[in-house]
């Protein structure tokens, strides 16, 4: 992807619904009074863009956010952008046909991909102080996370996390007399111990503890800082980043070379021959992946050492588009789609909340029959890691370069050590090729 600045942005936008100045109390002697206008009322059209394919079908957008939206505000007339696919060149053509753009939805990595190169984020702290938007109502991990994409601006609010639990499979346990997982906080150490315990081969049949999805580094309870955000220097070929990588190791302890291969939900939901799935990053919503399956929920693990607490948070964020037209629309929808009702249907149909309140993360599943009687309270840890610096270089040693070279020592071509070294001088290289 070109890593030229691309500022595709309406001239000098003026933010008309911001002032700066209180709009209560008077004005100073020979100063004109600023107050701030108040959100049009006229019926207008704001446009909804996702970068993956979760608003591209218009039905679907409008049950679950559209009709909500105008319900409570009938001036907004949502629209969502349909596309049948997503990649540099979709954004560019989006951006050379001027379409028209308010709220943008994507993961942290898309963020990088189609958002930030182009400068099409814009902050809205004005606006949320303007509206008086409870930020405390959220997890703070989420508003962190999204301040250090921001580079100190909040340029976001998340809608909803990525799933943060362990899916297994009771036939196994079952079949080896082996208790389930505990429906409240466990360590690592006992998660791979009883990994350990099912991995067993029954007639010819190999059965494997647990496996989890290489979006772990991006998630890490340990906070890794993989690269320093001031000196662009990798930073993690050391007895942090060991630790890090030998915890993402030890699913693969007793392991037979055919349960080696990385697809973990194949071998959950297909095969069924996985005890223990840690998905992290996909959901797992299809009722048909399930059927024939006697399965629960248990919570990732925590790390006593660090305060009990588990990974970090991988949301979604609804991002204010900096070419919008209609700001103030555009972030009354985003406030909208974090309220406490909106998310309360939300989580009873089977999303995260990225919200504090107990009482919507016990209404998770209400309306899904596929989580009828299953353990809940595991969607959502007690308490999220901190979130690390995330930016283009974190995302590619993360995401791509640490996962590869890991998975070597994995496969016996080399040892960790090795692999810590090989892959900071990958990073390096990478941000010394794309360092703008």
């Amino acid at each position: 992807m070109s890593k030229r600045r691309k500022s595709f942005m309406l001239g000098c936008v003026m933010i008309s619904s911001i002032s700066l100045l209180a709009a209560c109390g008077g004005s100073k002697s020979g100063e004109e009074e600023v107050k701030t206008p108040a959100v049009t009322q006229e019926p207008t059209e704001v446009y909804f863009l996702s970068t993956s394919t979760y608003w591209w079908d218009e039905a679907t957008f409008m049950k679950e956010f559209g009709e909500p939206l105008q319900k409570k505000y009938p001036h907004i007339i949502p629209k969502t952008i349909k596309l049948t696919g997503m990649n540099t060149k979709t954004m560019e053509g989006l951006i050379a046909a001027k379409q028209p753009i308010d709220v943008i939805l994507a993961a942290n990595a898309s963020y990088l991909l189609y958002l930030k190169p182009y400068e099409f984020s814009a902050d809205i702290e004005p606006f949320i102080k303007q509206n008086k938007v409870d930020l405390n109502r959220f997890t703070p991990e989420f508003i962190d996370m999204n301040r250090k994409l921001g580079e100190g601006k909040l340029i976001g609010l998340p809608l909803q996390d990525s799933p943060t639990q362990i899916l297994y499979n009771k036939g196994i346990f079952n079949k080896f007399g082996v208790p389930y997982p505990p429906h409240d906080q466990w360590t690592w150490d006992e998660m791979f111990a009883m990994a350990n315990k099912v991995t067993r081969m029954d007639g010819n049949q190999q059965y494997y503890g647990v496996r989890m999805h290489p979006t772990f580094f991006r998630r890490s309870p340990h906070s890794l800082e993989f690269v320093d955000p001031k000196t662009k220097k990798a930073v993690f070929n050391n007895e942090l980043g060991k630790q890090v990588a030998e915890m993402y190791l030890k699913q693969y302890e007793k392991s037979d070379i055919p349960g080696l291969a990385p697809d973990g939900a194949k071998m959950f939901f297909e095969d069924r021959v996985l005890a223990m799935w840690m998905g992290l990053g996909a959901s797992y919503n299809d009722p048909k992946r399930y059927v024939g399956l006697e399965w629960d929920m248990a919570p990732i693990p925590v790390l006593p050492e660090r305060g009990h607490i588990s990974v970090q948070p991988y949301p979604d964020y609804m991002y204010l588009s900096s070419t919008s037209k209609h700001k103030d629309l555009a972030v009354q929808a985003m406030e909208f789609f974090t309220s406490d009702s909106f998310q309360m249907e939300r989580s009873k149909n089977a999303y995260t909340t990225p919200l504090k309140s107990s009482q919507i993360k016990a209404a998770f599943g209400q309306n899904a029959e596929l989580f009828n009687g299953k353990n809940i309270s595991a969607m959502s840890p007690l308490k999220y890691a901190p979130a690390t610096t995330y930016d283009q270089y974190m995302n590619q040693a993360a995401a791509i370069i640490i996962p590869k070279h890991v998975h070597n020592v994995r496969d016996g071509k080399t040892d960790l050590n090795t692999a810590l070294r090989q892959a900071e001088e990958e990073v390096n290289q990478y941000i010394e090729a794309n360092q703008k």
